[in-house]
């Protein structure tokens, strides 16, 4: 848009030797608009136009020098002092019409100018030269209060460029339907009509979605809480294929070599032609673990389209999240019933099945769809306008019977992929995180304040297990909200340890399935009754494993622990399915946690809820014994002895990170966040009150200290420097 005149600049070859920038003369006088300054008008030519049954128009040109005294049918001369007088062939006769006088641009329908531009001008250049040219003398002719100034020199982006300029975006329109129309180029005039339709369609499609997803909530939603998604947004490592693979690093255990591709994909590129080209894709999966950035990628994939940023080619984006879509259950839908449900501006998109018409279907959050998916047994459907279920519709949708040139993407934590059956995905491709750079410059983003911000991301890489956790951008979120407020608000509480970080985090997604998956609505963070069950069987499961070495668990160990697949590996967001050519050649479900340090936290969780709880130490099974605890009952001490002796003895420190989260656990600073897992006097559960004391804290720290010391295990010492930073002690 050029900033001076607000004209749309195309790229054109060289322009002809006339001005149409604006009518000023040479000498920057306006010429009036009763009269023709010679200099605008075109220097005579002959032009002789074959009759209406002739069929070729032949075009000549004379000099002015030989021009004859008489006019010849066709011919504009100019008159001395006279205007422009024409001359009509009767073929071609230019009946006397009213001016088309456009109406203001608030009365039109919203329509975008380049758009505009571009399809003036390709309809334009379907014309040959003979219709161009009379093209032009149709608007110097019916509109003179416009194109006061002869158009003959004028090529096709010029006109359309001086149309816009002087009648408007609508104005342009009607007035070049007009003259197609009375140049009988009726299938001309009815396809600039028919995009024009589209655009409208498509621009208040684009304003709405806009609208929708320009801001976004982080973490638990809360009123007057969102924030422009531009202001924090930071690409998120993504990869094609997927073995639903998690982040092995970790603080003190080596991890295998991830044999996966690195290459970093963008959501962008996913549907580029260049990136399609030869791959037949037609349907796209995105697997990730909760909490790693799906939903908001596709809100960015949204908003670059709706700003153009991206996916231009791609005419209609129809996002249609599965929680929405399990609120149309029972009635049978049309497609564009279905679709006008959710996007009424659609209501006369009456060519979304036309080969030119190009539409991506965006369905996020495959894990909370509730309808049944039915693959196998729903029938074939082909009909866009006849009602069916809205099952058969997804369907025959994700398998291309229906629209079958239309996009698909379909976002999901891992564990819910196979609702899809593996022929009707062409690619699928994991969210992998937050790479180091995009960690930090997600909190560069995220906190204004870059020196609040340096401090911030100084403050985390302290931690080696928390830097590791950040490639998760709901747990970066967590950070930057409790570190931001650390170093901003004076309230004389200490610093959050890595435990109680932890602990928002698995309180976070606990309400937030809770939200996603039961229909919660609050935005208090706190653990239910069920919640407690859950926790407690699948901390116990944690321990196990990792009791075991094992890092990985299946069904069958899910089905003794008491434990639902979905709501364990879907759900909670904690746990996710793995996926690897030799799990799927046996057709074996295999799930873990989504990183290790999780496991170790929730066996940690476990340990103490039942020490907690139930008066159990459960690393010492011999106080397990009931005629045992008949003679003492264990104390806190002794649950941490017990503790810090089975991690020392550990030779690859699987333990480690365990033992410093079960002290963390122990400080009075952590039990507001666990109220509702600990269980109070007077609930109908037992309860054995052993409160943390200062003195049971203070004799953990000597024997801490003590056993660093003895130096018995030096690969294990520097373990024990931050277990006493968990316990608010100097080393």
């Amino acid at each position: 848009m050029d900033p001076d005149n607000g004209r749309y600049l195309m790229e054109r070859g060289p322009s002809p030797p006339l001005s149409y920038v604006s009518m000023e003369s040479e000498d920057g006088q306006q010429p009036h608009p009763d009269k023709v300054n010679e200099e605008h008008v075109f220097t005579p030519i002959g032009v002789q136009l074959e009759r209406a049954d002739s069929p070729e128009t032949r075009m000549s040109d004379t000099s002015h020098e030989q021009h004859s005294s008489q006019p010849r049918e066709g011919t504009f001369l100019p008159q001395q002092g006279r205007p422009v007088t024409v001359y009509q062939p009767f073929a071609l006769r230019l009946p006397v019409v009213e001016p088309v006088v456009p109406e203001s641009e608030e009365n039109l329908p919203p329509m975008e100018l380049p758009f505009i531009f571009k399809s003036i001008q390709k309809t334009l250049e379907q014309l040959n030269a003979e219709e161009l040219f009379l093209f032009k003398k149709y608007l110097n002719y019916r509109h003179p209060e416009h194109f006061e100034t002869l158009m003959e020199d004028l090529d096709v982006l010029d006109v359309v460029d001086k149309m816009l300029e002087r009648c408007g975006k609508g104005g342009a329109v009607k007035i070049t339907l007009r003259i197609l129309t009375s140049m009988k180029k009726d299938e001309l005039a009815s396809a600039l009509e028919e995009a024009c339709k589209r655009i409208k369609i498509q621009y208040e499609l684009k304003t709405n979605l806009k609208r929708k997803y320009e801001a976004i909530f982080e973490g638990i939603a809360r009123q007057g809480h969102q924030i422009f998604l531009h202001c924090v947004y930071t690409d998120v490592h993504m990869t094609q294929g997927g073995s639903g693979a998690v982040n092995l690093e970790h603080e003190v255990r080596q991890h295998e070599t991830d044999s996966e591709s690195t290459d970093s994909l963008k959501c962008s590129q996913l549907f580029e032609p260049s990136f399609r080209r030869g791959r037949g894709i037609r349907t796209v999966m995105t697997r990730g673990i909760a909490g790693i950035g799906l939903t908001v990628a596709v809100q960015k994939f949204i908003v670059d389209w709706t700003s153009e940023a991206a996916n231009q080619d791609i005419q209609f984006v129809f996002p249609i999240p599965f929680r929405e879509m399990n609120l149309v259950r029972e009635k049978n839908y049309s497609l564009i019933d279905l679709l006008c449900n959710f996007y009424p501006e659609i209501k006369d998109m009456d060519f979304i099945e036309a080969p030119d018409c190009k539409v991506l279907f965006i369905f996020d959050g495959l894990d909370e769809c509730r309808h049944t998916l039915s693959f196998r047994k729903n029938e074939r459907w082909h009909d866009i306008k006849a009602p069916a279920s809205v099952d058969m519709l997804l369907t025959n949708l994700i398998r291309g019977r229906l629209l079958p040139n239309a996009l698909v993407w379909i976002t999901t934590r891992s564990a819910a992929s196979s609702l899809i059956p593996a022929d009707c995905v062409n690619l699928l491709t994991q969210m992998r995180g937050f790479t180091d750079e995009q960690k930090e410059e997600y909190f560069r983003k995220r906190v204004r304040d870059q020196t609040l911000a340096t401090k911030i991301v100084e403050k985390v890489k302290e931690s080696r297990s928390l830097y590791i956790m950040c490639h998760i951008p709901l747990f970066c979120w967590i950070l930057a909200t409790v570190y931001e407020r650390m170093f901003t608000v004076t309230t004389g509480e200490r610093p959050m340890t890595v435990t109680q970080l932890y602990t928002h985090y698995i309180l976070l997604q606990t309400n937030m399935k809770s939200q996603k998956y039961h229909g919660g609505h609050t935005s208090a963070q706190k653990w239910t009754d069920s919640d407690r069950e859950f926790t407690i069987k699948l901390g116990k499961l944690a321990f196990q494993q990792l009791e075991k070495g094992s890092k990985e668990f299946n069904p069958v160990d899910l089905r003794e622990a008491g434990l639902d697949v979905t709501e364990t590996c879907v759900q909670s967001g904690v746990c996710t399915e793995m996926f690897s050519p030799m799990y799927t050649m046996f057709q074996q479900r295999v799930f873990r946690f989504v990183h290790l340090s999780i496991q170790e936290f929730m066996a940690a969780l476990y340990v103490y809820l039942s020490f907690r709880n139930s008066s159990k130490n459960v690393l010492d099974q011999a106080l397990t014994n009931p005629l045992s605890r008949l003679f003492k009952e264990p104390s806190l001490v002794d649950l941490h002895k017990s503790a810090v002796d089975r991690a020392l003895q550990s030779k690859n420190g699987h333990l480690d990170l365990f033992l410093r989260f079960l002290l963390g656990l122990s400080m009075d600073s952590t039990q507001d966040l666990l109220r509702g897992l600990l269980t109070q006097p007077g609930d109908h559960h037992r309860a054995t009150p052993n409160p943390q004391t200062t003195q049971s804290i203070e004799e953990t720290v000597r024997y801490i200290r003590k056993k660093m010391r003895e130096n018995a295990f030096p690969e294990r010492c520097g373990n024990l420097r931050h277990c006493l930073a968990e316990l608010h002690a100097e080393p």
